[in-house]
């Protein structure tokens, strides 16, 4: 699987999270996120390896992120102001 394949699971599997429709093996609700964080890497099957809970944690959200278009204040409706 490369980087960009794994990178689109994980994001499918934060979503489910997110919706309240991610389920565990056992079919319950998943309610956490860290087990959230862990099924999205297992699925994508990256492991954990020497990596820490704070750096997956962070990575996780920067891929979930929704891009927001950065706002120029010197720009009004795509042009500048006069």
């Amino acid at each position: 699987m490369d980087k960009k394949a794994r990178t689109a699971k994980i994001r499918k599997v934060m979503r489910e999270f997110k919706a309240g429709t991610l389920k565990s093996s056992t079919g319950d609700k998943v309610k956490n996120q860290r087990q959230a964080i862990a099924i999205a890497l297992s699925e994508a099957g990256m492991s954990k390896g020497a990596k820490t809970d704070a750096y997956w944690d962070s990575y996780v959200l920067t891929l979930t992120e929704e891009e927001d278009p950065e706002e120029d204040p010197s720009m009004e409706n795509g042009r500048p102001k006069d």
